[in-house]
């Protein structure tokens, strides 16, 4: 049984399609088929449902395919490790952030004063492309806690609804996202974690938020608050600076609005020294912020 054998079976089974599979492959079809009959002539069994031109991953298959995971998943532990141990003068930290992007400077920081020997590659959410699953931590936010083998909930954060303090709501004590329906809002592109979270919680409450502007940047979404262009929704903990004498942060009633930030790495047996010492300091660094 070939490495190169299970990588197809792999492949092919995620996709049930062996057109789609080869294609991704950048092999043959038939070629393809040839090595799939080749495992199933090896293992005794049939590995997949014929059902016309598309395939089904039968028992057999699920259970190759459970196996083959693992596997893989263990060949590439072997590769990082090797390449720790071959140059340990020099370790290599990537992580994935997709939330909480305004503690970067102060993370980062705080890191390398106890670490400089360690080198932090940090890739923000819309530069990623489809890396993430070569990143050894994501950060990222939810709706929801998380709690796994591979991930934890750092985090959980109130979030409130900023105006100007020229808006006539901005001297309540709380209010109900119903009650803010008609106004202007000011948000991160679609797709951002936050933007996702926010609007789930206005469907909730009966209205999709009617957005004048989409910014990025947390200092320019607080400039424009500030110049009365609209109101925004502002995690408490994460964006802590956001509030000042132009700007009221009002409690929002109901819907109860939090969010989490998460942490999750690789689903690999190994993680290098230098990953698990910053992966510890995140959670460290989170807890006191909190």
């Amino acid at each position: 049984m070939e490495i190169t054998h299970l990588r197809y079976f792999k492949k092919t089974a995620e996709l049930e399609h062996i057109t789609k599979a080869a294609q991704e492959l950048h092999v043959a079809q038939p070629s393809l088929s040839r090595t799939i009959s080749m495992l199933e002539d090896e293992l005794g069994v049939r590995l997949f449902n014929r059902r016309g031109k598309s395939i089904e991953l039968n028992e057999f298959g699920i259970i190759v395919l459970n196996h083959t995971n693992r596997i893989l998943k263990e060949l590439e532990a072997i590769r990082r490790e090797i390449d720790d141990a071959r140059d340990n003068s020099i370790m290599n930290v990537t992580l994935s952030m997709n939330a909480a992007s305004t503690l970067i400077p102060r993370l980062v920081r705080g890191f390398k004063e106890e670490h400089s020997d360690i080198r932090l590659h940090i890739i923000q959410e819309d530069l990623l492309g489809d890396r993430e699953e070569s990143c050894d931590l994501t950060l990222f936010s939810g709706s929801q806690p998380v709690s796994g083998p591979t991930c934890t909930t750092l985090i959980e954060e109130e979030i409130r609804l900023a105006l100007p303090i020229t808006n006539p709501l901005a001297v309540r004590d709380s209010l109900s996202l119903e009650e803010v329906a008609q106004e202007e809002f000011i948000c991160l592109q679609k797709g951002k974690d936050l933007r996702s979270i926010t609007d789930a919680y206005c469907k909730m409450a009966g209205f999709d938020p009617n957005v004048v502007l989409e910014s990025d940047s947390p200092e320019m979404v607080r400039e424009l608050i500030r110049a009365g262009i609209g109101i925004s929704f502002i995690p408490t903990v994460t964006w802590a600076d956001m509030e000042d004498k132009h700007i009221a942060l009002v409690p929002i009633s109901s819907p109860r609005c939090r969010r989490y930030i998460n942490l999750s790495w690789r689903e690999s047996s190994y993680l290098s020294p230098a990953v698990v010492l910053f992966r510890d300091y995140l959670i460290k660094h989170f807890t006191e912020l909190a």
